[in-house]
């Protein structure tokens, strides 16, 4: 059953070898597969950095339910610091 106003996803099959321990086609919420995602990523001492926002690729996950307010300004946050930091490199 979904609670309105909480955005769900869910891993893929095809990518479950990626993320052990996160259990395929099982609908979850959003902030609870982003901390598991972060979490496996810690452990393994990835060396790329990882936001929040970013944790979760539509390649892997499908998502239902609607996303905060609060997730799309901390994306687009996230969206102008990126071209801030690409200017500033160039």
């Amino acid at each position: 059953m979904t609670r309105p106003g909480i955005r769900q996803a869910l891993l893929k099959p095809a990518f479950s070898h990626l993320y052990p321990g996160i259990p395929a086609n099982e609908w979850q919420p959003a902030a609870v597969l982003m901390d598991q995602v972060l979490a496996l990523r810690l452990r393994k001492q990835e060396k790329v950095p990882v936001t929040r926002d970013r944790a979760l690729t539509d390649a892997h996950f499908e998502f239902r339910g609607v996303a905060s307010s609060g997730s799309n300004d901390a994306e687009r946050q996230a969206r102008q610091d990126e071209r801030r930091r690409r200017q500033s490199a160039e």
